[in-house]
This record gives structure tokens, C-alpha cells and sequence, in this order.
């Protein structure tokens, strides 16, 4: 009987430890209730969402960030193989910044020179 529940102890923490490491902690990019800087979301912020909350997210950047560069042309024929970079880019770098992830994961493959530190918000040169 003790060596069944020392087996049922160790099942219990075999699941519970990858549960506690997903835990989330509060995004420092939510300025208050409802209001989020848009600069400092977070890939983690992005991975811990739900599925519609992420889909709703990355489309918002998708525009945001053409906007912000000017692009006036979307293929939309790439949009989901884009995505597909930046979600493996944010998987890659979870304290990467979701603007600087989506940056990264879309230059051109010559422009590729450096992959950024951990926790920064922009490609490093």
C-alpha cells in the first residue's frame, strides 16, 4: 500500500510541475484594465493567450506593423506562413517583444544576420 501511493505521488508531480512552469505571470504591457502598450506585449503574453485571443492579436499586428512601415500591399497568399514564422520565432524567444518577433521573423533570409537576446525588444546588429 505505501509503495502505491509513493507511485501516485510521483504521477501527481510529474503532471503538476509542467503546469506550474505554463503559469503566467501579469504582462507588464497591460497599463491598466482593458489597456495594453502595444510595444511591450510580450511573445509569452502572445503564447499564454486563447486560441481566438491570439488570432485576434496577430492579425491586429499584421496591420499594425505594415502600417508602421508603410506597406501599403499585402499578400495575403503569405499571411499564414507568416504567421507561422512569428509564432515560431515567439516560441524560440518568449521575452522577445511581439513587434520585434514579428521583425525578425520576416526579414529576408540575407538579412537574417543575428538572432536577438533573450528579452530584447529588437533585433540586435
Amino acid at each position: 500500500m505505501k509503495l502505491a501511493s509513493v507511485a501516485i505521488a510521483l504521477c501527481l508531480a510529474a503532471f503538476a510541475a509542467p503546469l506550474a512552469a505554463q503559469e503566467h505571470t501579469p504582462s507588464d504591457a497591460q497599463v491598466a484594465p482593458k489597456k495594453w502598450d502595444v510595444e511591450r506585449v510580450r511573445c509569452s503574453d502572445l503564447l499564454h493567450a486563447s486560441d481566438d485571443d491570439r488570432a485576434s492579436a496577430v492579425m491586429f499586428y499584421y496591420g499594425y506593423l505594415a502600417a508602421k512601415t508603410n506597406i501599403r500591399v499585402i499578400d495575403v497568399s503569405k499571411i499564414e506562413g507568416n504567421i507561422d514564422k512569428v509564432m515560431k520565432q515567439c516560441e524560440a524567444s518568449p521575452t522577445m517583444t511581439v513587434p520585434a518577433a514579428f521583425r525578425y521573423a520576416l526579414k529576408r533570409p540575407q538579412e537574417k544576420y543575428d538572432r536577438p537576446q533573450e528579452g530584447s525588444s529588437a533585433p540586435s546588429k
